[in-house]
């Protein structure tokens, strides 16, 4: 039996509340698999991250250089690689635009990824060690398309009976693997390897194109099956500007469409447990200034200490990786 015979979340099921307390807040993300962190940025905060990425977004289409999708002639984009940059842009039909390598873009934007709310509800789903996989905006504006749903941890192997063919971990594909959820609740699942922290920079509505979530989705087990439609049971995660929405990477979700007069800003920190490759590679993209300057929690999160003696460049003792030292070679 498949998850679309019996969607995890149906309208009438509960839904997580709006909580200013960290303890309710990981107790949502165990129950629903999300939660809603009311008044996660102060005032200051907001209007500062909200007005650096709004220069930022217009700066880069000045520029050329802007990435823009979920346009509704666009193809699915389900893998960079095999599309040409030149789709993903508005003369290309590109409605919301993506803002990516925050990091290197404003120094409240690296300030937000290591929040201090947020944090311990990320440590929460993925333990004290883990990555900053992607920081980046999406801009929903209006006319941008539904995205369909997907989770972020599509990657991530299920278990499998001990005599059914091995998944090939390398040859799994975006979209192509979905698994299965049958209601036994004693079948094995993978754990949560990924969390999402999205910030409302102003106010998500459904009419915006909030953020869409399915409750309980993420003790599926399953990917959300092929051919789910844009219809299928989901909440708009309707917040005001300075929420934060904290959902892990097993959660199916996706980008609402917006049918409203203006854009909907949304940060997204994207996060990740250390043992897995991460969406953006800081150890070559962040700016040298910014390493620079970056705090020892920093240099942790964007991947330059090692972890249990993975990410090392020679001595498996070093901490850090940071600054780089020049390499042993060949001697004799």
């Amino acid at each position: 039996m498949t998850t679309d015979a019996h969607p995890p979340w149906r309208p009438g099921d509960p839904t997580a509340a709006p909580t200013k307390d960290l303890e309710a807040a990981k107790a949502d993300m165990a129950r629903f698999g999300y939660c809603v962190l009311a008044e996660a940025l102060d005032s200051e905060t907001l209007r500062a991250a909200r007005e650096r990425l709004v220069a930022q977004a217009e700066a880069e289409r000045r520029a050329g250089i802007a990435f823009a999708d979920q346009g509704p002639a666009q193809p699915p984009k389900r893998d960079y690689g095999a599309q040409p940059g030149s789709v993903f842009t508005e003369e290309a039909g590109g409605v919301n635009q993506r803002v990516w390598m925050l990091i290197n873009k404003g120094r409240v934007f690296r300030d937000l990824a290591l929040h201090p709310r947020t944090s311990p509800v990320v440590e929460a789903v993925l333990g004290p060690d883990y990555l900053l996989s992607t920081l980046s905006a999406n801009i929903a504006k209006p006319g941008g398309t539904l995205m369909g749903l997907h989770t972020d941890q599509w990657w991530m192997p299920r278990p499998l009976p001990r005599r059914a063919p091995p998944v090939r971990a390398g040859a799994i594909r975006r979209g192509e693997f979905y698994g299965h959820d049958d209601g036994d609740e004693t079948r094995a699942i993978a754990p949560p390897a990924a969390c999402n922290v999205m910030f409302c920079l102003n106010d998500f509505t459904e009419a915006n194109g909030a953020t869409r979530l399915v409750p309980f989705s993420h003790l599926t087990g399953a990917q959300p099956p092929p051919g789910t439609p844009h219809s299928a049971p989901s909440i708009a995660a309707e917040a005001p500007a300075g929420t934060a929405i904290v959902f892990e990477g097993r959660v199916w979700h996706g980008t609402g469409a917006n049918r409203a007069n203006g854009p909907r800003l949304g940060l997204l920190a994207t996060y990740c447990a250390p043992q897995f490759r991460t969406q953006e590679n800081y150890t070559l993209g962040a700016d040298p200034a910014v390493l620079e300057d970056a705090s020892e929690e920093l240099l942790a999160r964007l991947g330059f200490k090692t972890w249990n003696a993975y990410g090392r460049t020679g001595d498996p003792h070093e901490r850090f990786v940071w600054p780089p030292r020049a390499p042993v070679g060949e001697m004799e």
